[in-house]
Parts: structure tokens; sequence; C-alpha cells
């Protein structure tokens, strides 16, 4: 009897431990203590503040002000400033699943409003709880209540992020304004970031939009800027500043356009609120809104209908506006703030780079930590940082200042062999019955990078007679022998060296060297529109170093009779076993050596 008796006193304890969870996890939601205020905005000619738009503002204020990222708030998607409640969590709304707090608190919300609407509409009375929830529909038909229950959404806060935005703003600021200030745009526009990135540089959001101004890649190549696996200028502050003011002075031009055909007065007022939507909506979405509501903000959002304008569009004016009063207003909403002196280097020198180059060569014969270098050049992807790829030819490399320039050193560094990237995979020709991890296994590589590498989907469909690329661990960047000198500009026993000197070009020098232009730029690793600088080291080949083919001559009895390796005669030309030449045709003989 005792023993069921402490069975019974064990059942009993259990269940209070799973009420305690029930009620400790609703103990997570808060209902709003204190209502989201209202704000008198700074607004003027150049931005307008309709009436409508102030609770929508004061909504977007606080989520910059009074809730931080791991606060989860709960709120109307049409009437944002009508908040319901707060559920603290880490990740805020992000990562949310079925069953977490999130969706939870979601279900719980929906439920009271339907059960609100109903006992209204019976005549019955409220909870205490209930009724806190009606108190925000006041004025408001039962009918509201009910729909509001289909219109709950989470929005994290943003307080800490916005309090390090005014930090790195500080940085950035100068820059915004001198290239607003070249396009002759109005200066408030530099209160945007915020509600981009919040003035992160490295920011990425999940749709691909990169950089201080969140650039989607098409958008940035439409722009001017180079995006690829090896540059992208969207995460170049500098570069991507200049460039967006470009994308507001066409949205400023395009939509003042629209408008005027439209019959409506064009005032900096009123286009503003649709030039920065656009920047979220684009120019021709707000070319067609225009032609459909005119030049009317408060009518935009009332009325204008299309799949694509939905709630983040909608909020976007209305968290600049936020934004531009917190951060005007930085001394009431962080008291604590102190700014930071800034990171950016403004002092420095820009060189075109002759071929391209390692990251690990630049610092090590320039002299220039990597800090530094990464610093001054955001544009330059990780695979250059890890040393799997090379500054691209041509890439506008920023150093650190110097009064004389880098000329001399860069002439030393063009005289060094030249690199080059290795592929770090192999090809596969799969078998009937063979699986990718299979493959993988095989040459002992990593199954998920050989996914990625070829771009399989899940399952890793792959068939028979298809090629596949195998990850090695031989990729990255190599340096050419001098074997194949005449490639890389590598001196040898048949090379000599040369200074250049003013009024010198690559065919002069050639002539001058009883060589044709084209030997002498590819004995350099030069093109036809290479630049040749004062003092720079180059190569031209040595008397006898050249021969010109004959009938029935191939390329291995060529090496014979100079007494050098066919494999070096053909490095040194760029050709394979299989290649074709030509009477007529002049090859480049290597040293013996």
């Amino acid at each position: 009897m005792k023993h069921k008796l402490d069975l019974s006193k064990q059942l009993s304890i259990l269940i209070g431990i799973v009420v305690w969870l029930g009620c400790s996890q609703s103990a997570l939601a808060r209902t709003l203590d204190k209502p989201v205020g209202q704000y008198v905005l700074q607004c003027d000619e150049t931005f307008s503040c309709p009436q409508s738009l102030i609770p929508r503002v004061g909504f977007w204020i606080e989520v910059f002000s009074r809730w931080d990222t791991s606060t989860a708030i709960f709120h109307d998607k049409e009437n944002p400033h009508r908040v319901y409640s707060t559920v603290s969590r880490k990740q805020g709304c992000r990562k949310s699943r079925k069953g977490d707090s999130i969706d939870r608190e979601r279900k719980r919300l929906k439920k009271a409003l339907t059960t609100i609407a109903s006992r209204i509409r019976k005549g019955q009375s409220l909870s205490q709880s209930q009724a806190k929830l009606e108190s925000l529909f006041v004025g408001k038909p039962v009918s509201e209540i009910n729909a509001a229950a289909d219109r709950i959404r989470c929005q994290s806060g943003n307080k800490n992020r916005m309090e390090e935005a005014l930090g790195n703003f500080q940085q950035y600021r100068p820059t915004i304004l001198d290239a607003l200030e070249k396009e002759n745009l109005t200066p408030e526009l530099q209160y945007l970031p915020f509600v981009e990135s919040a003035f992160n540089p490295e920011a990425l959001s999940h749709v691909g939009a990169a950089g201080l101004w969140q650039i989607m890649p098409a958008t940035g190549r439409t722009l001017g800027l180079t995006v690829n696996s090896k540059v992208d200028d969207r995460y170049d502050p500098r570069r991507a500043t200049y460039e967006a003011a470009k994308y507001f002075r066409n949205s400023v031009d395009k939509l003042s356009e629209s408008a005027f055909e439209n019959g409506s007065s064009v005032t900096a007022r009123d286009l503003n609120p649709f030039v920065v939507t656009s920047y979220n909506y684009g120019v021709a979405g707000m070319q067609r809104a225009i032609k459909q509501v005119g030049l009317n903000y408060e009518r935009l959002l009332l009325e204008y209908k299309s799949p694509n304008f939905q709630t983040a569009v909608k909020n976007f004016y209305a968290s600049f506006l936020a934004a531009r009063h917190v951060a005007k207003n930085t001394e009431r909403f962080f008291p604590n703030f102190k700014s930071k002196p800034g990171k950016t280097i403004h002092s420095f020198n820009v060189v075109v780079l002759s071929r391209a180059t390692s990251a690990k060569r630049l610092m090590s014969e320039l002299g220039i930590s990597q800090p530094t270098l990464k610093k001054l050049n955001p544009a330059l992807k990780k695979v250059i940082w890890r040393g799997k790829s090379l500054i691209p030819k041509g890439f506008k490399l920023r150093l650190p200042y110097q009064d004389v320039g880098w000329n001399a050193e860069l002439s030393k560094l063009d005289g060094l062999p030249a690199e080059f990237e290795k592929s770090g995979f192999t090809w596969h020709r799969v078998k009937s019955g063979q699986t990718a991890c299979g493959i993988a296994e095989k040459y002992r590589a990593s199954c998920k990078s050989l996914f990625k590498m070829n771009r399989l989907n899940r399952r890793g469909s792959i068939y028979a007679g298809q090629r596949l690329k195998v990850p090695t661990n031989n990729g990255g960047i190599g340096v050419r022998s001098r074997a194949s000198s005449s490639v890389t500009g590598v001196a040898n026993a048949s090379t000599q060296e040369y200074r250049v000197k003013k009024g010198d070009s690559s065919c002069l020098v050639a002539n001058r060297n009883n060589m044709k232009c084209h030997e002498f730029l590819a004995l350099n690793g030069l093109n036809r529109n290479s630049t040749l600088r004062i003092g720079q080291l180059v190569y031209i080949s040595s008397s006898g170093s050249w021969h010109t083919v004959k009938k029935g001559q191939t390329p291995c009895g060529i090496a014979d009779s100079y007494r050098v390796a066919c494999s070096a005669l053909l490095d040194a030309n760029r050709l394979r076993r299989s290649s074709t030449i030509f009477v007529g045709q002049r090859l480049r003989v290597p040293s013996r050596g």
C-alpha cells in the first residue's frame, strides 16, 4: 500500500512539473505594458510625413530604439503600431519552426482574437486579458478584430543593431555625403543604409543583396560594379556608395518624368517617398504606381495593388523616416552612446595590376599586412585571401599612401615569375552503378564539396557517361617554372633584361631587338592594351633564340636539333604534342640550362 501511495505522489509531482513547464512556456509571451507612442517628426520640404503614416513610423522608431534583436514583437501586418505581445527569444523572429515559441504565440493570439470577436457578437463579457487586447480596437467594428486574427506578424527588435550602426554611420558618412552631392541629391538619403544593412558593409541578405546598400547582383552589374567569383564591388563601401547615388539620380529623373506625364506637379516633398520606396520596389514598379494613384503616397498605401507590393515595401518609407528620426536624435534614444573613431583609411594610392597576382605575393614583396590590404580592398572575395585565386589583371588595387607611389616596387614585382591558378579538381567519367558519394570516397574527397562543385541536387543524381569535377588538395596558386619563361617573363640564358625608357612602347622595344611585337608581348605576359612604365623591367630574346619552321619539321625534331627537351620547347611556345606547326612559323627555343 505504501508503494502505491509513493507512486501516486510521484505522479502528482510529475503532473505539477508538466503544468509548471506549460505555464513557463506561455509566460515567455508578454502583453505590451506600454503602447507604441507617437512622435513629432522632423519633416520639411524635402520629405513629407503624411498624418496617416505617423503611427506606422512610431512603431518602427520603437523597433530601432525600444526592443533588441532577442525580442520577437507580434503586431498587426496592416497596422504595425497595434502591438499585441512580445516573446523573448535569442533569434527574435528568425528561424522559426512549427511548434516553437513563435508559432505557439501566433496561434494563441489568433485564437484569442477570434474568441473576443465571437464573445462580443454574443454579448458575453470578456476576461481581463481579453479586454486588454480588445482595447487596441477602440472605435473599430467586430469584423476588424476577426480580420486582424489573420494578419498577425512577427518582427524582431533592432535596438542593439541600431546602436552599432550609429557608430559605423560616422565612419561612412563623409563618403555618402560626397556621393549624394555629386549627383545633386538631398543629403537626407544618407540615412537609408540604417534600414538596408544597419551600416554593415559585409551584410548579405537571404535573397543575395549585399553590402552597405544591399545591392542585388544584377543591379550591381547594371550600375557598373564588378560582381563575380573573385571580386564583388558591392562589398566596397566607397564604390558601392557612388553607384547607389547614381541609382537614386536615375530614380529621381525617371519618377519625375512619370509624375509630370501623369499630370502631377513635381515637388521634392511628394516625390522623395516614391524615390525611397523605389530602392526596395524598383523604379519601374514606382512608375506603374504613379500612373495608377498619382504622386500621392497615402493613396499609394491604401489603393495601389500589385502582387509584389506587400508588407516589406509598404513599411520601407516608414522605417526610413523612423531610422532618420532616431539617428537625428541619438542623445534622446541612446543617452549613453559614444561615437567611435573611424576605421576607414582615406589616403591611399590606386594602381592597376598589369597581370594577375596573389595577395600573398603582394603582401610579401610590398611589405603590407593582410589586415591593411583587406581594409583597403574589401571587394576582394575570400578565395583571394585564402590563396585559392589570383587578384585579376586590371584590378584597381588600393595601396597605403606613399608620396613617391609604388612604381619601383611594382616594376620589381613584374620581374618575378608569373603565378597561375591550379584547378583544384580532377575530372571523372561516371560509370554505370556509381554514386556521387562513392566517387568522392574513391578519390578521398569530400562528398559535400563534390555536390557543391557540380551543383548536384539533394539526391546527388548522376548518370553513366557524365563528367564530374572531383575536388583535390592541389588547388590554389602555383608559380611558373623557368622552362616556360616565354609565357611568364622569366629571364634565362636565351633572354636579356631591358629597363623601359621614356618613349618606349612594346612594339618599339620588340622591333629594336629583332623580335615580332606579339613575341615580345608573349615573353612578358603582356597584351596589346598593356602600358609600359618607365623603369619597368622587361625581357627581350637573345640572338639565335628563335627558330623559323621549315618544311617537314616537327616540334620535337627542332628541339633535338638545339639539344633541348621537347617538353621545354612545347611549354615555351604554349604547344602540345598534338599541336600542328606550319612553315614560316617562329618558335621560341628555350635555354638548355
